[in-house]
């Protein structure tokens, strides 16, 4: 074969690989990267990916028709400028198609949030890598000027209870609540939390809330064992379990992408979990630290790539095998202690509602006492999207007749 067919060859093969990516990347594939479990729900969007496919297929059939145009006087470099030509050509159709959409290139968004006193609100902790401070403090949400107070003990938990209260604590039966922002109560006063709400419900108990802004249930698993040695044995231990809890659990991109900036408001590290060759958990620590694709911050295409690559590795971390693996070890432990475990689905989607049932037929206790946050009296918008008072009076409710039928019957 000599060089100008050669060069041809090339030129058709990258015109293939144009084409079969236009038809790879059709509505179907695209909404197993982006929306797994669920089909691609907006028209704009399918219409979109189709356009988008169609611009690939046609820069595919023009680099190879080129071939014929360009004829005997074919060089490398005639080559080079229709595969940067072509490849430009989509990929400038590409970010305009996906801007028109609503695709955006990433923006750093930090916590948004003063705190005083101090401007801070975590410290070191060797094993959950960071805990709140003690003390009370003052949030404010810098874009609306909300602002609510919490409470955190000398033991960093938050306080379920007035602190002159404390001593009335003693010597009754703890139930431990575990859980993430949604437990702890995140952008609501100390008594409008579901946990101070279900310690007013049950007076004879000692309500412990163990929600921490940001932990998934490997914090909470590792908070349990070290309880466990420090506060003797409760009579029951609820577990609040969120299905984006997962990638907190494996700490993989997608979730250091959303809290790598929430370092201005303490030193944070992460304990993180993956399953060894038994499917055992093996854990370890990990900076907070989020390294960006080259050109997220300034091109949607770019961004969505990015985006496709990180649930990608979620995937392959197997975070919700892992949080699953998080949960039997919880229940394990709570059947050596002889502690009831009750596990809670605090928010409504539909990996939540699967680990349920999973957990649910292997015989732990399960109760969904999730609220629909798109309802305005259940958040905080637009403030915050946390769950507002009502929602948490309603967790509270709900936990109660659950605890009631099972736990403290």
């Amino acid at each position: 074969m000599n060089g100008q067919e050669s060069r041809h060859g090339l030129l058709k093969a990258f015109g293939w690989l144009l084409i079969l990516l236009g038809l790879a990347l059709n509505e179907w594939v695209i909404a197993a990267l982006l929306t797994p479990g669920r089909p691609l729900d907006s028209m704009p969007i399918r219409i979109g990916i189709g356009i988008v496919e169609l611009l690939l297929i046609l820069a595919g059939i023009g680099v190879i028709r080129s071939r014929h145009r360009i004829g005997g006087a074919l060089n490398l470099k005639r080559i080079l400028v229709v595969l940067l030509v072509s490849t430009a050509a989509t990929v400038a159709a590409a970010e305009l198609a996906l801007r028109q959409l609503g695709f955006k290139p990433f923006v750093v968004m930090g916590p948004g949030v003063a705190v005083e006193p101090g401007g801070r609100m975590f410290e070191k902790d060797p094993t959950l890598g960071y805990r709140h401070l003690p003390g009370s403090y003052e949030v404010t949400i810098l874009h609306t000027g909300y602002t609510f107070r919490m409470t955190h003990g000398e033991d960093s938990l938050r306080l379920t209870r007035p602190a002159e209260d404390g001593a009335s604590a003693e010597g009754k039966e703890q139930i431990w609540l575990f859980g993430c922002s949604y437990t702890h109560g995140w952008t609501l006063d100390d008594q409008d939390t579901y946990a101070w709400m279900l310690q007013e419900m049950l007076p004879d108990f000692e309500v412990v809330n163990f929600g921490v802004v940001g932990y998934g249930t490997l914090h909470n698993l590792i908070q349990f064992r070290e309880a466990l040695e420090t506060r003797g044995t409760p009579r029951a231990a609820v577990v609040a379990y969120a299905g984006f809890h997962d990638r907190r659990n494996t700490f993989v991109r997608r979730r250091r992408k959303l809290v790598a900036t929430w370092n201005s408001l303490g030193p944070l590290s992460q304990p993180r979990a993956r399953l060894g060759p038994e499917n055992e958990l093996v854990r370890d620590m990990a900076e907070v630290a989020y390294r960006e694709f080259p050109l997220q911050r300034s091109s949607a295409l770019v961004h969505m790539l990015e985006q496709m690559f990180n649930r990608g590795e979620e995937r392959i971390h197997r975070s919700r095998e892992v949080s699953r693996e998080i949960i039997r070890t919880f229940s394990e432990l709570c059947a050596e202690k002889g502690i009831d475990l009750l596990l809670a689905g605090i928010n409504q989607d539909p990996w939540t509602a699967r680990m349920l049932a999973d957990m649910g037929r292997e015989g732990i206790p399960t109760v969904d006492i999730s609220v629909d946050l798109t309802v305005k009296e259940n958040n905080n918008k637009p403030h915050d999207h946390h769950p507002s008072a009502v929602a948490n009076r309603k967790y509270a409710e709900k936990l109660l007749a659950a605890l009631r039928a099972g736990p403290l019957k």
